[in-house]
């Protein structure tokens, strides 16, 4: 099956090689905060706001990409405007995502985690199952991400790869938003019926 040119087919491929892009960043985020969010949950604790709601809205977008490539291939005129507009409320929903999860992980310094003084080590370890034991089975957000990331050095790299995966969706739906009218622009006028030069 042929690829829609919408005449602009550099364009056009350009916007399937953007939806793949995002399609595989989703299929990741997704996979990462719902180990998250699972190991977070088998310890009968809440999970952190920032996980629930990056993995709500991924899920959300994940499905829109998945209808919206269908629509495209299906030569959708003025379905481009439509997903144009779609995607700018998912740029917005990712800026927003990009800034909760971003804002207590971008402190963390992963390299550290481990590798600071037994008696650092210690202490934060007692620190944090003191609160985790007086957080069981409660309601409510008490420990937050920066808390769960920073526990070790692999929660803390999971936590930053969710962070730039979101930022690289942000770049990602940018141009979608950008590719999306212009393709529509040019299909409109490649399909344009000549006006008739009258005597």
């Amino acid at each position: 099956m042929p690829v829609p040119s919408y005449g602009a087919m550099p364009l056009s491929k350009t916007f399937l090689l953007v939806r793949i892009m995002q399609v595989i960043s989703m299929v990741v985020i997704i996979g990462i905060t719902s180990n998250f969010i699972g190991n977070i949950v088998n310890l009968g604790v809440e999970p952190p706001k920032e996980f629930v709601g990056t993995i709500i809205i991924t899920c959300i977008a994940a499905l829109y990409i998945l209808v919206s490539v269908a629509y495209y291939w299906s030569d959708a005129n003025l379905g481009l405007l439509v997903m144009a507009g779609a995607d700018s409320l998912l740029l917005i929903a990712f800026i927003v995502v990009a800034v909760t999860v971003g804002k207590p992980v971008s402190y963390l310094n992963c390299y550290v985690i481990g590798k600071t003084s037994t008696e650092v080590d210690a202490a934060y370890a007692y620190a944090f199952t003191t609160s985790v034991k007086n957080n069981l089975n409660q309601m409510g957000d008490k420990l937050s991400l920066s808390h769960w990331a920073g526990v070790t050095r692999s929660n803390c790299f999971q936590a930053k790869a969710v962070w730039g995966l979101a930022i690289a969706m942000c770049i990602l739906f940018t141009t979608s938003c950008a590719v999306l009218p212009t393709l529509w622009y040019k299909n409109k006028k490649a399909t344009a019926v000549p006006k008739s030069v009258e005597a």
